[in-house]
C-alpha cells in the first residue's frame, strides 16, 4: 500500500502522524473539501517539489 510507504518515510522524521486517512472520499477537490470541512480553494491535489540539481 502506498500510504504505508509514505507513513514509513515520514516516521524517519517523526511526522507519520501528519498523514490523514479519511473515511469519506477525497477523489476530487470538492469531495476532499467536504471531508475536511474547508473551502475547495484550500485543497492541493498535486504537490511538486524541487530537490536541487
Amino acid at each position: 500500500m502506498a500510504i504505508e510507504k509514505v507513513k514509513a518515510y515520514f516516521a524517519q522524521y517523526g511526522m507519520e502522524h501528519r498523514v490523514l486517512e479519511l473515511e469519506a472520499s477525497s477523489a476530487t477537490v470538492e469531495l476532499a473539501a467536504l471531508a475536511l470541512g474547508c473551502e475547495p480553494c484550500r485543497i492541493a491535489k498535486t504537490l511538486s517539489l524541487f530537490a536541487g540539481v
